[in-house]
């Protein structure tokens, strides 16, 4: 059962790490990103970020689908944390597991503008958010889980 969907452009770091995997109570992390599935290097620092005594899948976008979608999934607690707003989308389509999305980093970027504690968006996000928003049950921004949630509602 997936408890929580993280985009954060850094994946798993001191932040997610010590705060967010403990409030969201998940035993395994999932980190889906097609970039990182190319990239020994980032996969050995994501190894040895994760905290002690929880599981750790690399999966590209597709293969985490298919983990989600696994029947033997549904009983593990898992906290997913993808990079970008594209590959929470793509995976959202393909799987019925997310059902709620937390926006905790989305670096400047050209063209775009700041709707959240660090969160900058341009007009192509602001598009995948809206798709998004009609296929999970709630999408909120903050950083960190003592931090007050901004909602997708309030920001429309």
């Amino acid at each position: 059962m997936v408890k929580l969907l993280r985009v954060d452009e850094r994946l798993l770091h001191g932040q997610v790490a010590l705060n967010w995997v403990s409030n969201v109570g998940a035993s395994s992390i999932l980190i889906a990103n097609d970039d990182v599935m190319q990239n020994e290097m980032s996969k050995m620092a994501l190894k040895v970020a994760k905290p002690s005594g929880v599981n750790l899948a690399i999966r590209d976008i597709k293969g985490a689908a298919d983990l989600l979608n696994d029947p033997r999934s549904a009983d593990i607690t898992v906290f997913v944390i993808v990079r970008t707003l594209k590959d929470a989308l793509s995976l959202a389509r393909q799987t019925d597991a997310i059902k709620f999305v937390n926006i905790g980093g989305i670096k400047k970027k050209e063209g775009s503008r700041l709707i959240a504690p660090a969160v900058f968006v341009n007009n192509d996000d602001m598009e995948i958010l809206k798709q998004l928003s009609t296929i999970v049950d709630k999408i909120e921004f903050r950083m960190l889980p003592s931090d007050s949630s901004k909602s997708w509602d309030s920001i429309l």
